[in-house]
C-alpha cells in the first residue's frame, strides 16, 4: 500500500481467573422459635425455670394443680385391677371345666379389661398435661407466670429459642441463578459485631426468579454454638464464585458497533477486529469471551483511527527506528 502506518498503543492479552462477588442483606432467624402454651387449665403450683436459662427438650417448665387428676388415675387403676381379677377368675373356672361361666361371659370380661386399660391411659395423659414441658431445647425468654397464678387453656407461658443455628434469607440478582449451589460458602458480617466475619453455607434457594425484583431468594445457615449472634440481626452477605481464566484487556480497548462489542488486534502488522462478549469488569480491566489467545496484541490507544486490514505500528517501534536512524546518522558524520 505504501501509505503511512497508523501509530497505536497495544496491550498483550493474558488469561486470568476472576471472582464474581454478589452482595446482599438479610435478617437472621433462629433454628426454632416456639411459644409454649398450656394445654390445660388450672392453678400454678411450681415454676421450674428462670429467664435466659438453657433447657433441654422434655424438661418440666410449670406444674399445675393436679389433685383431681391424681384421684381419677387411682380410680381408673382400681377399676382395671378389678376387671383383670374378674377375667382371671372366669378363665380359671373355664379351665376347670365349670359350666357356670359361659364363653360369652369370658369375652365380656376381656372387653371390660380393655376399657379399663384405656381409662388408665386417659387418666395418665390428663395427669401428664398438668406438667408443662419444653417441646424443644433452647434458651428461655422472659415469663410472667408465677406460683399461685391461674392459667387458662392456651395461656402463653414462655418462649424458647434454639439459636444454635441461624438462617439468613437474602436475594441475589437473576444472573446468579446459574452460580448458586447448595453447600456453597457465603461470608457474613453484621454491624452488631463489628470486625467479625462469619462463614455460612447455602442451605437452599427458590426454583424461580421473582418477576418483580428479578432476584432469586437464597437461604444460608450459620453455626452459632457460642451464641454470639442473635435472631433478628441484620447481616451483609457476600457470595463469591471463582471463574475459569478468561482473556483480560484494559476497558479502553473495547469498541462498539451494530455487531456488538469488539477489540482490535494486530496480526502480521495489520489491524483486525475480534468480536467479544464482556463477562466481568473490575476497575479498568475487562474479562472477555472471544478468540484471544495469550500473547495476542490488542490496540488500546488509536482504535478510533484504524480500519480493518490497515497497517499499523506502535509508538515503541517508531521511537526505536528513530533512535536507530539517529545513531546511524551520527556514525556517518
Amino acid at each position: 500500500m505504501g501509505g503511512k502506518k497508523t501509530i497505536v498503543t497495544t496491550f498483550e492479552v493474558k488469561a486470568e481467573a476472576f471472582t464474581d462477588s454478589f452482595r446482599s442483606v438479610g435478617t437472621a432467624k433462629a433454628k426454632a422459635n416456639v411459644m409454649v402454651e398450656s394445654e390445660t387449665a388450672g392453678r400454678v403450683t411450681e415454676v421450674h425455670f428462670g429467664p435466659n436459662q438453657l433447657i433441654q427438650a422434655g424438661a418440666p417448665l410449670v406444674t399445675i394443680e393436679d389433685r383431681v387428676e391424681q384421684i381419677a388415675l387411682r380410680s381408673a387403676k382400681a377399676n382395671l385391677a378389678e376387671a383383670r381379677a374378674t377375667l382371671k377368675r372366669y378363665d380359671t373356672l373355664r379351665e376347670a371345666g365349670s359350666g357356670a361361666v359361659s364363653a360369652v361371659s369370658v369375652t365380656e370380661a376381656g372387653t371390660q379389661v380393655e376399657i379399663a386399660e384405656a381409662a388408665v391411659e386417659r387418666a395418665e395423659y390428663d395427669l401428664d398435661l398438668k406438667t408443662i414441658r419444653a417441646p424443644i431445647s433452647g434458651t428461655l425468654g422472659l415469663t410472667d407466670v408465677e406460683p399461685g397464678m391461674y392459667l387458662g387453656l392456651a395461656s402463653e407461658i414462655v418462649k424458647i429459642t434454639d439459636q444454635t443455628y441461624l438462617s439468613v434469607e437474602f436475594g441475589l440478582p437473576d444472573r446468579a441463578s446459574g452460580i448458586v449451589q447448595v453447600g456453597q460458602t457465603v461470608w457474613l458480617t453484621t454491624g452488631s459485631l463489628p470486625g467479625r466475619v462469619f462463614e455460612g453455607t447455602v442451605d437452599g434457594f427458590d426454583g424461580q426468579i421473582d418477576s418483580t425484583t428479578r432476584t432469586i431468594k437464597v437461604r444460608a445457615g450459620i453455626e452459632n454454638a457460642q451464641g454470639l449472634m442473635l435472631p433478628g440481626m441484620v447481616f451483609n452477605v457476600i457470595l463469591d464464585d471463582q471463574n475459569a481464566p478468561l482473556p483480560v484487556v484494559p476497558a479502553n480497548a473495547i469498541t462498539w458497533s451494530r455487531q456488538g462489542a469488539a477489540v482490535w488486534t494486530v496480526k502480521n502488522g495489520k489491524a483486525e477486529p475480534v468480536l467479544v462478549s464482556i463477562r466481568h469488569r473490575e476497575n479498568d480491566r475487562v474479562w472477555l469471551n472471544g478468540d484471544l489467545p495469550d500473547g495476542t496484541s490488542v490496540i488500546v490507544e488509536g482504535v478510533q483511527k484504524v480500519r480493518q486490514g490497515e497497517e499499523v505500528t506502535t509508538k515503541e517501534l517508531v521511537d526505536a527506528r528513530r533512535k536507530s536512524q539517529t545513531s546511524q546518522d551520527g556514525d556517518t558524520n
